[in-house]
C-alpha cells in the first residue's frame, strides 16, 4: 500500500462521508469507490458489502477532526437516550480511537469528550459507577483504560474537581497506557503469566509512553508524567525509575490502576476478579506498606461508598 493511503476501520465507515474513499486493484493501484459527500447504502454498511477502503494520507487531520466530532455526538446521544451498555460501547470507540489516532487530534478533542460524560454525570450521579461495571468486547487495552477513566472521572466528580483539573486527569487516564501500543498484543493480557524477560519488556510501556506523549508536544507536562510515573510507588518499589518522588496525578492513575484488574477483570495473581471490598483489603496492605498514599486511599474509598 503506498503511503500516501491509510486504511479506515471498517466499523467507521459510514462515519466518512465526507470524504473520498479509495480500494486497491489487483495490481495495487488505488481506484475511487466513494466521491466525497456521498454516504454508502446502510444495508451494504450493515453487511460489511465492500472491500478493505482507504482514505489519502492528506485527508488524516480532516477525518480524524470529523471522526472525533461525530464519535463526540454519538456519545452524548447514548448517555441520553440509549443506555448504558451503548454508553460504555461508545465510549470504549473513542477510546480506541485516542490510542491509534493521531495524538495531536487527541489532545484537541479528548476535551469535549469529558465534557460529554460531565453532562452525563450532571443526569445521573451513578453513570461512571455504573460504567466501570459493564464489560465490554473490545481488546483487553480498551477495556482497561475505559475502566481507569470511569473510576478515575467517578473520584474526581465525587470530590468535586474544577472541570480544569478533572480533564487534565481523564485525559492522563486515556493516555496512561498508550505505552502498551508499541508492545505485542499478548503482553496486554492481565491473566497471562509473563516470563522474567516478557514482564521486563512489559515495564517499557511507562517510558514509551512518556515519550510517545512529550514528542508530540500537544499535551500538558503532567499527562506524560502520569505515563511514565503510574506504576512508581511511594516506597521506591515501582518502575520504572523505582523513583519516591511522584505526581500527585500519577499517584491517583497508579493507585487506581492497581484497583481495577483486581475487581473488574481479575489477575494472574487473583484469577477472578475480587468484590470491591477484598480488593481495597488487597491495596490497604499496599498502603500500610507504604507503596501507596493513606489520604488518597482513603479519598478513593469514600468515592466507591456512595
Amino acid at each position: 500500500m503506498p503511503e500516501d493511503f491509510i486504511p479506515v476501520k471498517r466499523s467507521q465507515i459510514s462515519l466518512f462521508k465526507s470524504f473520498a474513499l479509495f480500494y486497491f486493484s489487483k495490481e495495487n493501484e488505488p481506484l475511487l469507490y466513494k466521491k466525497e459527500g456521498e454516504q454508502l447504502k446502510a444495508s451494504r454498511i450493515k453487511e460489511e458489502q465492500f472491500p478493505d477502503l482507504f482514505i489519502r494520507t492528506a485527508d488524516r487531520e480532516n477525518a480524524s477532526i470529523a471522526l472525533y466530532k461525530t464519535m463526540n455526538a454519538h456519545l452524548s446521544e447514548t448517555i441520553f437516550s440509549k443506555g448504558l451498555v451503548s454508553t460504555r460501547q461508545a465510549l470504549s470507540t473513542l477510546v480506541q480511537e485516542a490510542l491509534e489516532g493521531p495524538l495531536n487530534i487527541s489532545s484537541k478533542m479528548l476535551p469535549e469528550t469529558l465534557e460529554v460524560l460531565f453532562q452525563g454525570y450532571n443526569k445521573n450521579k451513578t453513570l461512571m459507577k455504573s460504567l466501570a461495571k459493564l464489560s465490554s468486547s473490545s481488546d483487553q487495552l480498551v477495556e482497561h483504560t475505559v475502566n481507569i477513566l470511569s473510576l478515575t472521572m467517578q473520584f474526581c466528580m465525587f470530590h468535586h474537581y474544577t472541570e480544569t483539573k478533572a480533564k487534565t486527569l481523564g485525559v492522563s487516564a486515556i493516555q496512561h497506557d498508550i505505552g502498551c501500543t508499541q508492545l505485542p498484543p499478548e503482553m496486554n493480557n492481565t491473566k497471562a503469566q509473563l516470563s522474567d524477560s516478557q514482564f521486563k519488556a512489559f515495564q517499557t510501556h511507562a517510558v514509551k509512553g512518556y515519550r510517545i506523549i512529550t514528542d508530540s508536544n500537544c499535551f500538558k507536562p503532567e499527562i506524560a508524567m502520569v505515563a511514565l510515573q503510574h506504576h512508581e510507588k511511594l516506597d521506591g518499589s515501582g518502575y520504572p525509575k523505582g523513583s519516591v518522588d511522584i505526581s500527585e496525578e500519577a499517584q491517583l492513575i497508579g493507585l487506581i490502576t492497581s484497583y481495577e484488574p483486581l475487581t473488574y477483570r481479575g489477575t494472574s495473581r487473583h484469577e477472578d476478579p475480587q468484590k470491591p471490598f477484598d480488593s481495597l483489603q488487597i491495596l490497604k496492605n499496599e498502603v500500610i506498606a507504604g507503596k501507596y498514599s493513606k489520604h488518597m486511599f482513603v479519598n478513593f474509598c469514600s468515592c466507591l461508598t456512595r
